[in-house]
């Protein structure tokens, strides 16, 4: 089975993150990813800090860059080629940023009409360079709540820390990040479905990829291409993950829900879904599963909080639909956490980390 380096972040005031742990862990067999999860305090083989000089940068709140300028380097050519294997072949240049650069950029909705706000944009050390190479892409989304939004990847998730921190561990390869803003102007709950709250399905399918592969010199194939999201966002990984997955190869669900929800079906029906309860009953994770059967080349990382008596009874739930339909799952439980950022962050950090050999950032073995 494949080891994964895992980064764990966890917060250690409200405003600044340090790094606790470096260390190997295999994901489970198949088996164990039917059975129901028993919290634990990482899913690797040790849960103290290390030494590892990266918690001091790490504790550094860097604030969001307003700048919107994606590098020249960074055009895309006609023929990008859909998986690259760059943990062996990539050499890293000697005048390489020592970290990357997070941005806001505009994602129209030139497909879906919907309306969206900046999405926020990582680009790794590797993707600054003079000639960069064609890098996987994770879209990445947030949770909903009053006033929330892409920025959250940052203010409450501390994404541009999170995967310097990986790049640091891998000659400054990771995924490009990109988080779009999946809830609208006035954050709300369009589900990730088109209805009459707004073309959200549409605008993450269509628009989203779109926008990325005319602006960004991304790896094409859905083994290069990841969705992910925590809460609200995590659902919508698992919707569009399960939905599609000759464009997404693998998902991050970090404390999604069962399936789209304004609170409860009646609501959901009637105000998501023009009171079509089909379309509702259809747009659930564990239809689309059945409705597409075998999953042979999807990748899945499922975490709930331990203490999350809310969202976290849906994770053992889908993971281990999502394992019997064929995915290859791995779940980890937050012990003692619940369902807030510092949870997310610490989940999200693991996630992307778990991702780094299956894109072919870092050895498999």
């Amino acid at each position: 089975m494949t080891r994964v380096v895992l980064v764990l972040v966890v917060a250690v005031t409200s405003a600044a993150v340090a790094v606790a742990l470096v260390g190997w862990f295999r994901p489970p067999d198949r088996s164990a990813a039917a059975a129901a999860p028993v919290p634990s305090a990482t899913p690797t083989a040790a849960s103290t800090p290390t030494a590892d000089g990266l918690g001091s940068r790490l504790s550094v709140f860097r604030p969001l860059v307003l700048g919107s300028t994606v590098p020249a380097g960074e055009r895309p050519t006609p023929d990008e080629p859909s998986t690259v294997d760059l943990a062996t072949t990539w050499v890293a240049p000697s005048d390489m940023p020592q970290t990357g650069r997070l941005l806001h950029v505009s994602i129209p909705g030139t497909t879906s009409h919907f309306t969206a706000r900046d999405a926020l944009l990582y680009l790794p050390p590797a993707a600054l360079v003079a000639d960069p190479p064609p890098l996987p892409v994770a879209v990445v989304m947030p949770g909903q709540s009053r006033g929330s939004g892409p920025d959250d990847l940052q203010n409450g998730g501390h994404i541009e820390q999170t995967m310097d921190a990986i790049a640091e561990l891998h000659r400054g390869l990771t995924p490009i990040v990109v988080v779009p803003d999946q809830l609208g102007p006035e954050s709300g709950n369009p589900m990730c479905v088109d209805g009459p709250l707004g073309n959200s399905r549409s605008y993450l399918e269509h628009d989203v990829p779109a926008w990325i592969t005319s602006h960004l010199r991304v790896q094409t194939g859905a083994a290069a291409w990841t969705i992910g999201g925590f809460s609200q966002g995590g659902t919508c990984a698992i919707q569009l993950g399960a939905g599609d997955p000759d464009r997404f190869g693998n998902i991050i669900d970090v404390s999604g829900e069962l399936g789209p929800s304004l609170g409860d079906p009646a609501r959901t029906i009637a105000r998501g879904f023009s009171g079509n309860a089909a379309a509702y009953r259809a747009a659930q994770p564990l239809a689309v599963m059945a409705r597409h059967g075998h999953y042979a080349s999807t990748w899945a990382f499922f975490t709930a909080a331990q203490l999350d008596t809310h969202y976290g009874p849906a994770m053992p739930v889908v993971a281990e639909r999502a394992a019997a339909v064929g995915m290859h799952v791995t779940r980890w439980v937050l012990p003692g956490a619940r369902h807030n950022w510092t949870m997310a962050r610490a989940a999200i950090a693991a996630g992307m980390a778990w991702l780094e050999p299956h894109v072919g950032l870092a050895p498999a073995g």
